[in-house]
């Protein structure tokens, strides 16, 4: 029953992302025929695409034409250079994704790194404070500056065929993982010193438990759990910060892809945009409340 009413809300939230995207479509005041053909196009070349597009037909019709084209993959094509939207929108997003994989990856680094020891979570700590205090945009600026200036890895070929470009996801990737790296160690670090002074592990201390098990089998199996809650509230974010970062890094990613459709009202770009970030973040979303119950008991049995 449990899967039944997910499978059904996101299934209604994916059709309203669906619904939003071709009615923002329609709520624009330009004619997409228009735009496609150009301001010196005649009336009568206007009047034949509009028919070859389907924009004659009521808008109900419009829609359920659509919905049975985004069912198969079709998103049209470009406004601009007739490109498959679909496959323009995949080559992108597989940028913006390497860019937040390479952010996940230092965040998991930084993480493991901060709860060793006593004295490496004060470092944590007073680094945490920075990174959370940094804006992005600051911290992006100042970085691009750098790596123009002594960085040989300073631009990205857009094809990962070189060392450099792998190298040079690194930077970006670092400023993206700043603000969700500050927010998510501090929240593991108080959770997992809270949890130290519990009961139950002075007992086990008492009994001489060794402090490895301690502090992985049981403080960090523990302080998981509101770790992967927090962990999913940020993952929007992620790809927000990603959009940001691409266009001060000069990323080819979705973001620029973005920014790009909306300057030369390619809307059927757009849309496809609106359309794959609306399903990826069902996707993370659907995978995390199934994560979640596997590392929390308590939620298994409600």
């Amino acid at each position: 029953m449990y899967l039944v009413k997910k499978t059904a809300y996101y299934s209604s939230l994916m059709l309203g992302i669906i619904l939003f995207s071709f009615i923002l479509f329609h709520m624009v005041p330009s004619d997409p025929a228009r735009i496609i053909l150009g301001p010196n196009a005649e009336e009568s070349q206007v009047l034949s695409l509009q028919r070859e597009l389907g924009l004659d037909k009521p808008l109900y019709l419009q829609f359920f034409n659509y919905l049975k084209k985004i069912t198969l993959l079709d998103f049209g094509k470009s406004f601009v250079d007739g490109r498959p939207v679909f496959k323009e929108v995949m080559g992108k997003f597989f940028i913006t994704l390497t860019l937040v994989f390479f952010s996940l990856l230092i965040i998991l680094v930084y993480t493991l790194f901060g709860i060793h020891s006593v004295y490496l979570r004060k470092i944590a700590h007073y680094l945490n404070f920075l990174f959370i205090s940094t804006p992005t945009f600051f911290s992006g600026l100042l970085l691009a500056i750098l790596m123009v200036k002594y960085s040989p890895f300073s631009f990205f070929s857009g094809s990962f065929e070189s060392i450099g470009d792998y190298v040079f996801f690194l930077f970006p990737a670092f400023v993206l993982a700043l603000y969700p790296m500050g927010i998510l160690s501090r929240i593991l670090i108080e959770e997992m010193e809270r949890i130290l002074k519990s009961q139950f592990i002075v007992a086990a201390n008492a009994f001489g438990v060794p402090k490895r098990a301690i502090l992985y089998r049981y403080a960090l199996r523990n302080a998981v759990i509101p770790y992967i809650a927090a962990f999913s509230n940020q993952l929007p974010a992620f790809f927000t910060g990603a959009f940001i970062i691409e266009v001060i890094f000069s990323v080819p990613g979705i973001g620029l892809l973005l920014i790009r459709s909306i300057l030369e009202r390619d809307f059927p770009m757009l849309e496809g945009i609106i359309i794959m970030n609306g399903l990826i973040f069902i996707l993370t979303n659907l995978l995390f409340e199934t994560v979640y119950p596997l590392v929390d008991p308590r939620i298994r049995k409600s």
